[in-house]
């Protein structure tokens, strides 16, 4: 007889959760077939889905192992694996379920498995490490970073020798072309051989059209043979693109495109693969489905859809969210699914997930009501979201402002209000990057913390600017532009007398270098280029007669370089030169030139580090280590985030270009900074410290409790081609918009449509059909006003997802005026929520009229007449001058006390300076006095002091007893760690403990950081380890019920996090509970004793805390399978591990 079915509400009741909704309950308890679940923003649908694998699990539909799990991001993959297995040990302790122990068709033992939760590109590539020698493909192909791709491209184009004619383009444009066709070629499943064979017909079919009927020109009207121009350089590039491809094939490896690519040919190609898969798993979630290619549906179909067999595939997904479409995704995913999924009558069939347990009322209104077009034309049924029981009223604020610099002003007064009101989280989401610089400005003024998220965003910080704009003169001694930030920024402050004396003395190098003497200097009317050229026709000047000279001159003047006014920092005139015409260089200049040439010469022989060292050297010779710590009002993680994440940046280069040096580091930067919509992080985190800087695009997945969206204008957001306003008399409008498509430029043309996986969701150009010149002109206006409308339908996706991201507060801002001469005109996804047929809770802050349309002459951009005026050399303490200047003269006052303390010990003959204080200004010290510091710097190292060690703010269970055991060495391997000796207890106590869980039949996931066991001491003889098996099992251990197995725990004594894995728990017969710790070594005995028991202290409390148990319900043992004794040692309780902490500095 079958037992009765758990339902959805009965397993959240045993583990102790909210009751789920009906809409949930309808998800987590559909039959096992195929399901689409429309899941809105902030819906649960991670809730839902971990409800739905427990509940196919707990009745039994599927073991555990059975079941696989896909998402985009690894931290998505993490947070539900932890989940699911968390509530599937919970249901196992709570008696309401147990994983099977034995093979239903064979009886064997089995262990209880866990699912398979993992990214889709993880998935793909262990599909194609176990079958790419199938299709010729090594199955450990290296897999390219976007960075290592990038460079494999460029050598490509460096080297291509083919014709070029209709490439008219910079060699990095070109590779960005390359790069992004192979990569949508991948998506869609698409040979090079077919774009070309299709952009060949096309651009037949244009040169075969006839003129029209009274046409006057020679050639194609204007759009088309625009578009004829950009195919054929389009299909120029396409060699490029084959060339890049056997490249990577050539040196064995492989993008996420590719690596995605191949393994649904090897799907397609051979039905083993996908009956293997079913077999393995009969449950499969796909998580975030709108963002999926043509090439992962092709995958899952041809894995999980056989003739005959059930299909129980669920997919969840929003096409609201979906925002992608530059990487291959489309929302057409969706409908696809339900074609791919079900069958030719019966498609899958749809669930929504409709409350949004993030958003407050008012929120939710007005992103309900932007979203309305989408809903309206959506192909799969969407409904309007609704908010949860209890939900707040929330705070919508719009604002029309007069200038940018307005806009960026509201927004931080709006951020400092709502932070004061108790906003814990707070973020500005940008459609552009361009954005930022003036909010960071306006974040600035007010002393607001703040935080840029994303690679491209963070290369327009000032921390970052000033350290690439280093990078890059160290690399390259020709990039004097980058060198102008340096001399004119806090390190140089060089004003313009002094760079005009800098740019003089470079001119007069190069004149010594070409053989140019002072006597021609005043016809140089500051050109040395005609200063040469006349020289060079003077007698004994350039190879002509008349007098020898003794100054070297250049043999090929005319291919010498320009002149370098890096070469001029790294060789600086010397004090008191006067140039032909009196430009100098000041004695303070030239201090502030010799710090910036020291910097300079010392990176440049620094530069074999590796990039991230390099970096943090870049840093340090700017003082930016300090400087970001002196911002007031920034913790120290949030001050040091921008340099922290692009030596993040730096490391991750390293280790995944093909060279990974300086050069090569910057023409990646360099890309990244044009790239508007690429190279951020995979996943960020919402930080509490500062307000987030970043894009909309990058924001997907996280909430705020505050949320500004400014730059609401048509042709910003909405981002359309048409972006210049014009008036009819009566209002100011822009013209309607067009976008290119596959007809486009190179770098954002991609392949044509039709070729596309997701065709049907795009504009359609009947190119085809077309007569004539007009016939083909007319057809090409409206393929360009259709992807107009396709273009602001995706630009409306991205409006939802950034009105989605607040909790409770959200403003959203326009200005009338940025940089044009006409003003802006606002977003249509602004104006609409003002006039919705329904009133929405929005409140107006300002709201400033545009200009009279009626006289269209008079709307002059006010910041155009504005006369903006600047102090040059600029101060780079500004307002916090006043505040920093008491501090800065308590340290000059320190450091001069403690000369006068050193002069008087040394008996007035002068004495040495702490080698840790910072150079001040003054004159370099003498021979002597630097002999002086080098010998004391000997002379303290040999009789060092007390060393105050930090105490870090996690500890495991083992660190404890270390700490108990040897409190100096534990300092020491804190303060430099060192590599360990091989660790056969690891081993040894592995190998003992798997057999153990074996024997309990529940093994369990373990980070290999924790491995049970690696505390062991002394771990004996392998041969011991049969016999510690044998004294096992004739232990009472082995005979008694373990309520837990393997069981993290973690617990703050202190302020310090304690944390460890418990190997066993077993019930007391009277009640509580014994923790056990298996040890294979010898029992130590005496003092060794005692603080090995600390482990167990620490265990007994972290484990009554988690049950909400007293300690004296608890008791724990050592458990010494050597001996097969078990010890009971005297165990101190939560206030003496306190103590011991205690007595550790923080």
């Amino acid at each position: 007889m079958a037992r009765e079915l758990l339902s959805a509400k009965e397993i959240a009741s045993a583990l102790g959760l909210p009751e789920p909704t009906a809409a949930q309950v309808e998800v987590i308890e559909a039959p096992m077939a195929p399901l689409l679940v429309v899941a809105g923003a902030g819906s649960g649908k991670t809730e839902t889905m971990t409800g739905r694998v427990v509940w196919l699990v707990a009745n039994g539909f599927v073991e555990p192992d059975q079941v696989l799990g896909l998402t985009f991001t690894r931290k998505a993959a993490t947070e539900l694996a932890e989940r699911i297995g968390a509530r599937l040990r919970l249901l196992q302790q709570r008696d309401v379920w147990h994983p099977r122990t034995d093979d239903a068709e064979t009886g064997a033992e089995v262990l209880g498995g866990t699912p398979t939760v993992s990214t889709y590109h993880s998935y793909a590539g262990r599909l194609v490490r176990e079958h790419a020698l199938r299709l010729g493909y090594e199955s450990e192909s290296r897999l390219l970073s976007e960075a290592a791709a990038w460079q494999y491209a460029s050598e490509v184009v460096a080297a291509y020798d083919g014709p070029m004619d209709d490439v008219q383009f910079a060699e990095s444009t070109v590779t960005a072309a390359v790069v992004d066709l192979a990569g949508e070629m991948a998506e869609h499943l698409v040979e090079v051989g077919d774009v070309a064979a299709y952009l060949e017909r096309v651009l037949a079919a244009l040169d075969a059209l006839p003129p029209h009927p009274g046409a006057r020109g020679k050639d194609l009207p204007g759009e088309v043979k625009k578009m004829r121009e950009q195919l054929r350089a389009r299909a120029g590039v396409l060699p490029m693109v084959q060339r890049y491809l056997e490249l990577k094939r050539g040196r064995d490896a492989m993008d996420f495109a590719d690596q995605m690519a191949l393994a649904a040919r090897l799907a397609m190609s051979f039905p083993d693969i996908g009956a293997i898969e079913r077999q393995r798993f009969g449950a499969v979630l796909l998580d975030e489905f709108q963002d999926t290619s043509a090439a992962q549906l092709e995958l899952l179909r041809s894995l999980f859809v056989a003739p005959g067999e059930p299909s129980p595939v669920t997919a969840v997904g929003d096409p609201h969210q979906s925002i992608y479409g530059w990487r291959g995704a489309s929302a057409t995913t969706l409908s696809e699914f339900r074609r791919a999924f079900g069958t030719p009558t019966h498609p899958a069939p749809v669930l929504p997930l409709a409350t949004s347990w993030r958003n407050d009322v008012g929120v939710l209104e007005v992103a309900n009501a932007v979203a309305g077009p989408l809903r309206a034309g959506s192909k799969v049924p969407v409904d309007e979201l609704a908010p949860r029981a209890g939900a707040g009223s929330g705070r919508v604020a719009v604002a029309r402002v007069e200038t940018a610099g307005d806009e960026a002003a509201l927004v931080a007064s709006w951020l400092e209000e709502r932070r004061a009101a108790g906003a814990k989280s707070a973020a500005v989401l940008c459609r552009k990057r361009s954005q930022f610089a003036a909010l960071i400005e306006a974040l600035d003024s007010r002393g607001i913390p703040h935080e840029v998220v994303g690679l491209g965003g963070l290369l327009l910080t000032p921390e970052i600017e000033d350290i690439t704009a280093l990078l890059h003169v160290v690399n390259d001694p020709s990039r004097g532009d980058q060198l102008m930030r340096l001399l004119t920024g806090p390190l140089c402050r060089l004003g313009a007398a002094d760079l005009d004396g800098l740019m003089a003395w470079a001119r007069h190098q190069q004149d010594l270098r070409l053989g140019v003497e002072d006597r021609f200097a005043p016809q140089d009317d500051d050109d040395a280029e005609g200063a040469v050229a006349e020289a060079l026709a003077q007698p004994g000047v350039g190879g002509g007669s008349g007098r020898a000279t003794s100054t070297p001159r250049d043999q090929a003047p005319d291919s010498s370089d320009r002149v370098s006014i890096v070469e001029a920092v790294d060789d600086p005139p010397r004090p008191g030169w006067t140039s032909w015409d009196g430009k100098r260089v000041s004695d303070v200049g030239l201090g502030r030139l010799r710090g910036l040439q020291q910097a300079i010469r010392r990176l440049r022989s620094l530069t074999a580090l590796p990039l991230a060292d390099l970096v943090g050297e870049a840093e340090r010779a700017l003082g930016l280590d300090i400087e970001v710590l002196a911002r007031e009002g920034y913790t120290p993680a949030a001050a040091r985030a921008h340099l922290d994440a692009f030596a993040d940046v730096a490391a991750t280069f390293t280790v995944s270009a093909d060279r990974p040096n300086l050069g090569g580091f910057l023409a990646w930067l360099t890309a990244a900074l044009k790239e508007e919509r690429g190279l951020d992080k995979g996943y960020i985190e919402a930080s509490s410290d500062a307000v987030q800087i970043l894009t909309i695009h990058a924001a997907k997945g996280l909430e705020w409790d505050a949320v500004a969206v400014p730059g609401l204008v048509e042709g910003s957001f909405p981002a359309l081609s048409a972006a210049v306003s014009r008036s009819d008399g009566e209002q100011w409008s822009v013209s309607l918009p067009k976008q290119r498509g596959w007809i486009g430029g190179l770098t954002d043309g991609g392949i044509p449509y039709a070729l596309r996986g997701d065709h049907e969701g795009l504009p359609l150009l009947d190119w085809q059909g077309a007569s004539d010149w007009k016939d083909m002109e007319t057809r090409v206006e409206a393929f360009l006003r259709g992807g107009g409308d396709h273009g602001v339908e995706e630009e409306r996706r991205l409006a939802y997802v950034a009105f989605t991201r607040a909790r409770s507060d959200m403003l959203l801002t326009a200005p009338v005026w940025t940089d044009g001469k006409t003003p802006k005109v606002t977003s249509r996804f602004l104006t609409e929520l003002l006039e919705a047929e329904s009133a929405l809770p929005v409140d107006r802050l300002a709201w400033v009229d545009l200009p009279d349309p009626a006289v269209p002459e008079e709307a002059l951009n006010p910041t155009a007449a504005e006369a903006l005026s600047v102090q040059w050399p600029a101060d780079p303490l500004a307002q916090r001058r006043a505040a920093l200047a008491a501090g800065a003269a308590a340290v000059r006052s320190a450091v001069e006390a403690q000369r006068e303390d050193a002069r008087e010990d040394a008996g007035g003959l002068g004495g040495t300076v702490e080698q840790g204080v910072l150079p001040m200004p003054g004159a370099a010290l003498p021979v002597l006095e630097e002999l002086d510091l080098l010998l004391e710097e000997r002379r303290r190292l040999a009789h060092r002091g007390a060393v105050t060690v930090l105490m870090p703010r996690h500890l495991s269970a083992s660190a404890v007893v270390a700490l108990a055991q040897d409190p100096a060495r534990f300092a020491s391997a804190l303060r430099r760690p060192m590599p360990e000796p091989p660790a056969l207890a690891a081993r040894r106590g592995t190998a003992f403990h798997a057999w153990v869980e074996q024997h309990f039949a529940q093994a369990a996931i373990v980070d290999i950081l924790d491995l049970p066991g690696s505390a062991d001491d002394d771990p004996g003889d392998d041969g011991d380890l049969p016999l510690m098996k044998e004294r096992f099992l004739a232990s009472d251990w082995a005979h008694r019920t373990p309520a837990e197995i393997e069981i993290a725990v973690e617990t703050v004594i202190d302020g310090i996090a304690v944390r460890g894995r418990i190997d066993a728990v077993f019930p007391r017969p009277g009640g509580g509970f014994t923790i056990v710790d298996w040890k294979t070594g010898a029992k130590p005995s005496g003092g060794s004793g005692a603080t090995r028991a600390l482990q167990l202290a620490a265990y007994r409390v972290a484990f009554a805390r988690l049950r909400g148990l007293d300690l004296d319900d608890v008791d724990a043992a050592f458990y010494y399978a050597a001996t097969g004794e078990t010890v009971w040692p005297d165990l101190p309780d939560d206030r003496s591990l306190a103590t011991l902490l205690a007595g550790v500095p923080e």
